[in-house]
């Protein structure tokens, strides 16, 4: 009888430990996955040309926004971007952008692409990251936002690796520490236009499937 119920006991114990391994298998097999909105852009990033010209525009547009003479007494002014438009400059320009502004060196080489997405009007940002033996998607929910003294934050929430979603401290091994908080200060929500001038990002918000700013153009006061 005592012979019987150990094993009983130890078959049981056998099948918890197989249901374990398969789950295992599952989450550490869906690291390598790539997820869905990430495939999607994959499969509209097809022509490089057009994604070149994609990027070149928004700058150029961004840019003449920015330089643009205002009514100092109708100084603010708004305009949006989407994802498509976001990525194509991301794809084409972001690393020269990088570099022409902080040194060759200032982009780090385990960075292989950045993406961004909106579902559900939520911002979601991802990097494809190398390692030893590939490489791995790197992407969260990110909430961005101003402050009273108008610096720009991002909070970062519901982590994944793949198509896992993963605790911020898993993400922090694979990331070299660098989401190794939630909250993060992006910069100054200004920018000096070198003529005497400055822009000031007053508000942005995701909506529509779209990134909206409003901002302020003014002559600077020492």
């Amino acid at each position: 009888m005592i012979d019987r119920h150990a094993a009983m006991l130890a078959i049981g114990a056998c099948g918890v430990l197989i249901l374990i391994g398969v789950l295992v298998i599952r989450v550490i097999g869906g690291f390598d996955g790539v997820p869905g909105w990430w495939k999607k852009i994959d499969a509209v990033h097809t022509d490089r040309a057009v994604l070149v010209d994609q990027g070149e525009r928004l700058e150029n547009a961004i840019t003449t926004q920015l330089t643009s003479l205002r009514d100092p007494q109708d100084s603010q002014w708004a305009t949006a971007m989407d994802s498509d438009q976001i990525n194509a400059w991301l794809e084409t320009r972001l690393v020269q952008t990088i570099q022409t502004h902080q040194g060759n060196d200032a982009w780090p080489d385990e960075v292989r692409g950045v993406r961004v997405e909106i579902l559900n009007n939520q911002l979601v940002i991802g990097i494809r990251a190398a390692h030893t033996s590939g490489s791995l998607i790197l992407w969260a929910y990110a909430n961005l936002e101003l402050d009273d003294q108008g610096d720009l934050w991002m909070t970062v929430s519901h982590a994944h690796i793949g198509t896992t979603r993963v605790p911020m401290g898993v993400l922090n091994r694979f990331s070299n520490e660098r989401f190794n908080q939630s909250r993060y200060h992006i910069g100054r929500g200004s920018l000096d236009l070198g003529d005497g001038r400055h822009a000031q990002l007053l508000a942005l918000r995701v909506n529509g499937g779209r990134i909206e700013l409003v901002m302020d153009t003014r002559v600077s006061v020492d």
